[in-house]
């Protein structure tokens, strides 16, 4: 359908709406009746076509912050999950003592991690390295910042569940002693 004028009076509006301080293209169809071709046509053919620039300027900027926060919450959120693997890597060969009762009472004795000890810090480890793989994958990722920010609260709720699992396993060593 071709462009039709508008009341000249409703383009007077218009214009003195986007003067005021130019609300969304979305909002002034909203409040005019017109579609958002005409109100670009009438911004365009009086000369307030770049009125928007102000506002775009803004997003842009902010999105580029918030592109740089997101990237240094990635960054450590990265060596946090490397220095926590680290942290469990190192604790691979402690032992902790046990109560172990004898036909004469009780005795304490040094034990070293047992296959199950083993399999549970390989695990943390695997899921910290993958956490740390991912977000160094998502940091050279161009994608935006709203994916970003979905995927780094899924792997900040992996990092606390992996500081869960590693706090379970030195309580166990704990209550073994």
């Amino acid at each position: 359908m071709p462009w039709q004028p508008t009341d000249p009076d409703v383009e007077a509006a218009i214009i003195a709406a986007i003067d005021a301080g130019p609300p969304s293209y979305r909002q002034l169809h909203a409040d005019f009746g017109v579609s958002l071709d005409t109100i670009h046509r009438i911004a365009e053919r009086n000369g307030r076509a770049d009125a928007w620039e102000h506002k775009r300027a803004q997003t842009e900027a902010a999105t580029a912050t918030r592109a740089a926060q997101l990237a240094e919450h990635r960054q450590a959120l990265e060596l946090e999950a490397l220095e926590a693997a680290r942290e469990i890597l190192s604790k691979r060969f402690d032992s902790h003592q046990v109560v172990v009762k004898t036909m004469t009472g009780a005795e304490i004795e040094d034990v070293h991690n047992g296959p199950e000890d083993w399999r549970n810090i390989g695990q943390a480890i695997n899921g910290l390295g993958n956490t740390a793989t991912a977000l160094a994958r998502l940091q050279s990722d161009l994608s935006g910042a709203g994916e970003a920010r979905g995927f780094l609260d899924k792997l900040e709720s992996g990092l606390r569940d992996a500081r869960q699992d590693r706090e379970h396993l030195s309580r166990l060593g704990e209550a073994t002693e």
